[in-house]
């Protein structure tokens, strides 16, 4: 590889799209995991149930603060997560796409400008 091609692949690499898919999932798990490991705290460290996790049953349907309730929760996290990721993964793929574009167009119209000065 040339010098030019190593320095425009890192430009390339930041505008490339997000997989949405990949995104979905990734925060999906991320999201399964800290529900998983809060819950599992809470019911460790701190029996009373100080912290209100219950109030995510209102969200969650069949969460709670127990063993079985970490089962139901991760599950509910990782589909919600996935929405999340996919669609925060969708908008940013959106804007980049419209702003290239509108980039584009700008660069074609700079372009046409000195054309137009020799007719």
């Amino acid at each position: 590889m040339t010098s030019s091609t190593l320095r425009k692949r890192p430009l390339a690499l930041a505008f490339a799209p997000l997989d949405k898919r990949a995104m979905g999932l990734a925060f999906g798990m991320v999201l399964a995991v800290v529900l998983a490991v809060v819950t599992g705290l809470s019911l460790v460290i701190d029996p009373q149930q100080r912290l209100p996790l219950h109030l995510l049953s209102e969200y969650l349907v069949g969460y709670r603060v127990s063993l079985p309730g970490i089962v139901v929760g991760t599950a509910w996290m990782l589909f919600v997560g996935f929405i999340w990721g996919w669609f925060l993964a969708w908008c940013r793929n959106l804007v980049l796409a419209i702003w290239l574009v509108a980039a584009h167009v700008r660069a074609d119209v700079e372009a046409s400008r000195s054309f137009l000065d020799h007719i």
